[in-house]
């Protein structure tokens, strides 16, 4: 373990899945639902603008609220067009954190919540190039 650990914290790759994960033990010993969305938000890697802009599909990463770029920290922390969702994990965070929270605590204290909350973000809606009403 303390090997697979020292290789964790070496390595340049997984910084976003760092931040939930700084733990190799810790991590094995936590039961994930992995979605499709789960895996975009905790590794960075997928359905957000910023990504897709990245690689090219797409020309524009900002967001469809007009605010920022859409990375996964925008549609977790700031994005305008996720509020309302967003507030049962904010409420679920502050019984137990500060908010914003880090990502370390989102999966320690509030895995159920922010789970719900990553599940239900509409990344077809939310890449699309128009703004949503």
């Amino acid at each position: 373990m303390e090997t697979w650990q020292r290789e964790w914290d070496t390595t340049t790759k997984g910084s976003t899945t760092k931040e939930y994960f700084p733990n190799v033990e810790e991590r094995l010993k936590i039961k994930l639902n992995l979605t499709q969305n789960f895996t975009t938000i905790v590794t960075g890697h997928g359905k957000t603008k910023a990504y897709l802009h990245c690689f090219k599909i797409i020309e524009d990463p900002t967001c469809t609220c007009g605010k920022a770029v859409q990375t996964t920290d925008h549609l977790i922390f700031e994005c305008e067009k996720l509020t309302k969702e967003r507030e049962k994990l904010k409420t679920t965070a502050l019984k137990k954190e500060k908010w914003p929270t880090n990502k370390k605590q989102l999966i320690r204290k509030c895995y159920k919540e922010f789970v719900k909350f990553i599940n239900n973000i509409p990344f077809d809606i939310l890449t699309q190039n128009n703004n949503m009403d």
